[in-house]
């Protein structure tokens, strides 16, 4: 492998561009904790960053049996990463992280940093399964990225910013179990694809990523513009809907369970959407007219940027749908945190913060989000 493949696969492996969404948790803590947004931020930010990837990392080497059946295409199913080599990577970058921690901020730095890198830790290796548990260690992983931004002494006063990115995180947290497996009812769409699961996941097993019964039979991929493919799951396509099953044709209602089930996770993600803009609102109430307006437009986009592709998954769920809406709840991170920066009486910082919109979605196009 080439050095330009295997940088390529480690970026794939810790979603590099997700990484775009971290410096603007600590940003936005510090405005809503009263800390100066200065060069102090740079050790913060770049611990997160670590932990981040490290997270991402780690999450490859857990899922990578499971991956191997619903996502073949990423670095560790794939060969590009070995398993070793990825828990590795996870390792490494989770040291780095509570070594700049301790350098940067000292032992006041870790009292946030070690819990964050526990809640990281925790959904991978433990929490993920749970449908309940899952996204609430995941979105207190966010909201405690949201707090080291404040600082010591003003985790209270950041605590309301950083329930709301919390509130976000589990919104989207919440959807992407259903990205491997939501569906439609047989011949829903003459663009929709199927993928038999092979012999090691027969019908009525439950997948780890879903823990949906029944998800064994078959898991729609397609729904692309033009009936083409999710870019990072073309190697999952087969026969038209119709042709794909390979056994007894399964019963009508019963196959559309997953799709019941995967609506129901893209409305609790608007519904919470929903919350969060309101919430912003509020918490622009005290801050000057000037910040107000900026903080309820950013709120806007920040909506506008959450809800379009879960509006579109929620008329036809298909993975395609599904994948497309948790990715984009990952870029509207940014907006989120612009808004709360400008609800906090720092609309500034938050404009600032909108700069990393376009290369997050450039980036994007060549590496997944999910």
């Amino acid at each position: 492998m080439t050095a330009r493949r295997r940088l390529g696969a480690y970026a794939r492996l810790t979603r590099l561009p997700a990484g775009l969404t971290v410096p603007g948790d600590i940003v936005a803590g510090a405005a809503a904790g009263g800390t100066p947004i200065g060069p102090r931020l740079l050790g913060p930010i770049a611990s997160s960053l670590c932990l981040y990837w490290g997270g991402m990392a780690l999450n490859d080497y857990v899922d990578r049996e499971v991956d191997a059946r619903e996502r073949p295409e990423r670095p560790v199913p794939s060969g590009a990463v070995s398993p070793a080599a990825a828990l590795a990577t996870a390792a490494a970058l989770t040291a780095a992280g509570l070594g700049l921690t301790a350098l940067a901020e000292g032992r006041r730095g870790l009292c946030t940093a070690v819990p964050l890198t526990a809640a990281i830790w925790t959904y991978d290796v433990l929490a993920k399964e749970s449908p309940t548990a899952g996204p609430l260690v995941m979105a207190a992983a966010r909201a405690l990225d949201v707090l080291r931004g404040a600082g010591p002494g003003r985790l209270t006063t950041a605590l309301p910013t950083a329930l709301l990115s919390g509130l976000h995180t589990a919104g989207v947290t919440t959807l992407s179990r259903h990205e491997a497996v939501a569906g439609t009812r047989p011949g829903e769409g003459a663009d929709s694809r199927q993928r038999p699961r092979g012999p090691d996941a027969p019908h009525g097993s439950r997948t780890r990523g879903s823990g949906l019964p029944g998800a064994g039979v078959t898991g729609a991929v397609g729904d692309g513009p033009g009936g083409a493919t999710s870019p990072d799951a073309a190697s999952l396509t087969g026969p038209d809907v119709g042709t794909a099953f390979t056994g007894p044709r399964p019963d009508p209602g019963a196959d559309d369970l997953p799709g019941r089930r995967a609506r129901h996770a893209v409305l609790r993600s608007l519904g919470a959407s929903a919350a969060v803009t309101a919430g912003i609102g509020l918490a622009a109430k005290d801050t000057g007219r000037r910040h107000r307006i900026a903080a309820g437009g950013l709120a806007l986009g920040f909506l506008a940027a959450a809800g379009a592709a879960p509006l579109a998954a929620l008329r036809k769920p298909t993975p395609y749908r599904v994948r497309r809406a948790v990715a984009a709840g990952i870029r509207a991170m940014v907006p989120l945190q612009s808004a709360l920066c400008a609800a906090a009486g720092r609309g500034g910082a938050g404009l600032a913060l909108l700069a990393a919109c376009a290369p997050a979605r450039r980036l994007s196009r060549k590496v997944s989000l999910t």
